[in-house]
């Protein structure tokens, strides 16, 4: 199906409690948490979401891209609002860009930074504890 109009729209999450981005059978994945929450904006409305690349299970983002297609326009501002909303607190959507309908999420990505955190004490900060792997 050829959609009409197409966004970039910029999340931020928390991975820990997520197998990855890719839907998977009997696992909580990020798209689905996108999708999820995309049918209650859009109710009955059809539209479809590619992400920008996959992510390992527990990754967690500060910019992390999927690309947004529909028949029908959104403004930026209320469609944020609404699509938080219908987030959990964990996850957010921070921007949205209107982007041409031949734009490709995935070959547009240029370069992908990750950042590693160690802790090598015995005792770490109880806010540390969401991150941590033993």
């Amino acid at each position: 199906m050829k959609y009409s109009f197409s966004y970039l729209i910029r999340l931020e999450f928390l991975g820990f409690r997520f197998s990855g981005w890719q839907k998977q059978p009997n696992a909580k994945t990020l798209h689905d948490i996108v999708d999820k929450s995309l049918s209650f904006v859009f109710e009955d409305s059809a539209y479809k979401t590619i992400g920008i690349g996959r992510t390992d299970a527990k990754v967690s983002a500060n910019a992390y891209y999927l690309q947004l297609f529909r028949d029908s326009e959104v403004e930026a501002v209320p469609f944020l609002a609404s699509l938080n909303q219908n987030f959990p607190p964990d996850f957010r959507a921070t921007a949205v860009q209107k982007v041409a309908t031949d734009f490709n999420i995935i070959q547009a990505s240029k370069k992908k930074e990750y950042h590693y955190y160690f802790s090598f004490g015995a005792k770490n900060h109880p806010f540390a504890a969401p991150f941590m792997v033993n």
